[in-house]
């Protein structure tokens, strides 16, 4: 399996255009010898330290910076994970920051240890924040996902604008870690009660095992975030992330390979999954998920989310562009929903419902387009879901390949001439928590 990760960030329409996306043959051999003058990163970070481009850094194992260092990356920078230790990870505990600020000539990337052409999902753990913001869950102690020697509590903030450092033009790539098929995993990017003073723009994920990009409550806010060929979610949030994100692509052509140990891919890939609170015995959420406090209540503004019809993916529930349940509240904007083999959207149950009832949930000036159904037919989801609930979304005749400039080996998502969508040729601005957004034209 061979991928070309460049990326050509550029703010168009509702979307990106992302660059450079191929396949071809697997060649599963081990990693690259580690280069003369590399470093290797074991244990912990305990003081400040800066990464630079002329040194290749390896990750190896759970790598944690604590102690309130600060963790400086320099633009060009290349850090791989250790593709024979599984899940080797980047931890930022709280109070500590990264500083990872690439440009768009010289980025900074995360990647596999193992030769390009080789690399596949799941070569290494991922990349894990841990802020200082509030969660929903009433409880003392809320441990990170992932392997247990690695878990780490992020319950307990109290400050919403805490800043746990800067990731700009950084892409990462074949990350992922699934423990034993338990549903505890590493994902490409973990963002665990990621307070407001964060900064996030210019974020790639790539070919990872589990999801793109999952928030954890928190108030982290995002721009230009691109999530391709994600072996599970794109874009995933629960217990009570309130942070506001604009110009997004998730994009999806196939399903890869994952790496040998690293576990296995999600049975039920979805472009948006937004939960309120967990489900399961124990975890501090009430049990129809409204009580908990901050509400799940995200913003998505001028969104792309693409996915594929390709023999043998999920269908049905467990292949939605919008899956909402357990209670989230949230605004999406401005955006295409397209080729999702299963549903444009399903909203799960009651709680959410609620939600929108109570204009916490709302959907506006968004295209659904050659999707399986456009709205959920499962037989207890159907009503929630149902077409006059939303109308804010237009179902848009034709076929995927007719909306977008390419879908082709670099795949250009600026909408065609043809898909000037009426319900979105207006620009529209919205005021949700205090926050003005321009939309862009579409």
């Amino acid at each position: 399996m061979k991928i070309d990760p460049r990326t050509l960030l550029r703010a168009g329409l509702v979307g990106l255009t992302i660059g450079g996306l191929a396949a071809c043959d697997d060649d599963p051999i081990g990693p690259e010898p580690i280069p003369s003058g590399a470093a290797v990163i074991e244990g912990e970070i305990g003081s400040n330290r800066t990464f630079v481009p002329e040194t290749t850094y390896v990750l190896r194992g759970f790598v944690r910076v604590t102690n309130n260092a600060t963790l400086t990356v320099l633009p060009g920078t290349k850090i791989v994970g250790d593709s024979t230790r599984l899940g080797s990870s980047l931890f930022i505990t709280r109070g500590a920051k990264i500083m990872a600020e690439g440009t768009r000539e010289n980025p900074i990337v995360f990647t596999s240890q193992r030769a390009p052409g080789n690399r596949k999902p799941g070569d290494w753990g991922g990349i894990v924040i841990i802020g200082n913001a509030r969660i929903n869950r009433n409880i003392a102690s809320a441990l990170t996902e992932g392997p247990q020697e690695a878990a780490t509590n992020y319950a307990g903030g109290t400050n919403d604008d805490d800043s746990s450092g800067r990731l700009q033009y950084v892409r990462v790539e074949f990350a992922g870690f699934d423990v034993t098929g338990t549903g505890q995993e590493l994902n490409s990017l973990s963002m665990y009660a990621v307070g407001r003073g964060t900064h996030l723009q210019y974020v790639q994920t790539l070919a990872g095992l589990d999801d793109g990009f999952e928030w954890f409550g928190g108030t982290v806010d995002g721009q230009y975030l691109v999530s391709a060929e994600s072996g599970d979610d794109h874009f995933d949030w629960t217990e009570g992330y309130t942070g506001r994100n604009q110009f997004l692509v998730a994009y999806q052509s196939t399903r890869l390979e994952p790496a040998d140990r690293a576990g296995t891919q999600g049975t039920d890939p979805r472009a948006f999954e937004g939960d309120g609170c967990e489900s399961r015995s124990g975890s501090g959420c009430d049990a129809n998920f409204l009580n908990n406090q901050p509400l799940s209540s995200p913003l998505f503004a001028n969104f792309t989310l693409i996915g594929t019809k390709r023999a043998g993916y999920p269908t049905g529930s467990d292949a939605v562009g919008i899956f909402l349940r357990r209670g989230t509240a949230g605004h999406f904007y401005n955006g295409i929903v397209a080729n999702f083999n299963g549903f444009g959207l399903e909203v799960r149950d009651a709680a959410t419902n609620t939600n929108r009832e109570q204009n916490r949930l709302a959907i506006n000036g968004v295209a659904f387009v050659d999707n399986g159904a456009p709205f959920s037919t499962a037989s207890s989801r159907a009503a929630f879901s149902a077409a006059a609930n939303f109308p804010g979304i237009s179902v848009q005749p034709g076929a995927v390949a007719s909306v977008f400039t390419s879908l082709g080996a670099i795949p250009n998502f600026t909408p065609t001439a043809q898909a000037q969508f009426a319900a979105n040729r207006q620009r529209c601005r919205a005021t949700v928590r205090g926050l003005s957004l321009r939309m862009a034209r579409a």
